[in-house]
Order: structure tokens, then C-alpha cells, then sequence
């Protein structure tokens, strides 16, 4: 994986956790500001994106990371996805 995807991975594991979290809030204000921070999270997945037919390296520190250590990246992103494959309640598939 060429270290913009790695970035984009990356950025993509902090908006589905960021996302997972907010949707079990019950307090409005509370929900309202986690939201915005998927969104920021989100913007910064979209800008990463963009990057990659370039050679702009990003300044975000997640996807910065990605882009100085590619096989730690690679690793946290394979134990991620490996940890959340597992299915939460029993009407769920697996997600692969």
C-alpha cells in the first residue's frame, strides 16, 4: 500500500471510531459536538484523498505518520480492522 492510502486508512479508522462513538450519546450537545468532530475527521479523509496523485505530504499528524513509519501504519491498520471484525450483536454479519 503506497503511504497516500496508508494516510487515507488511516484517516478512515479515525472517522469510523470517531462515528461509532457519537452514536451512543444520548445527550443533543453533546452528540452535536462529537458530530462536528466526524466531520472535521471526515474533511481531513477527503483531503487525503485528494493528495494522492501528488507528492504533498500531509500535515496532519495522524496521516503523517502513515507517511513516516508505512509498516507500523500497516500493522495498526490490520489489528484495527481485525479487532472491529467481529460482529457486536448476533443479528450482525461479519464485516470483512
Amino acid at each position: 500500500m503506497k503511504p497516500g492510502q496508508l494516510a487515507m486508512a488511516y484517516q478512515a479508522c479515525e472517522v469510523a471510531e470517531l462515528a461509532a462513538a457519537a452514536v451512543e450519546l444520548d445527550d443533543p450537545a453533546e452528540a452535536a459536538v462529537h458530530a462536528a468532530r466526524v466531520l472535521a475527521a471526515a474533511q481531513r479523509l477527503v483531503a487525503a484523498a485528494g493528495r494522492l496523485g501528488s507528492n504533498d505530504v500531509p500535515v496532519d499528524p495522524l496521516q503523517r505518520f502513515a507517511y513516516d513509519h508505512p509498516e507500523e501504519a500497516a500493522d495498526d491498520i490490520a489489528n484495527w480492522s481485525h479487532d472491529r471484525a467481529a460482529p457486536t450483536c448476533r443479528s450482525c454479519s461479519p464485516r470483512i
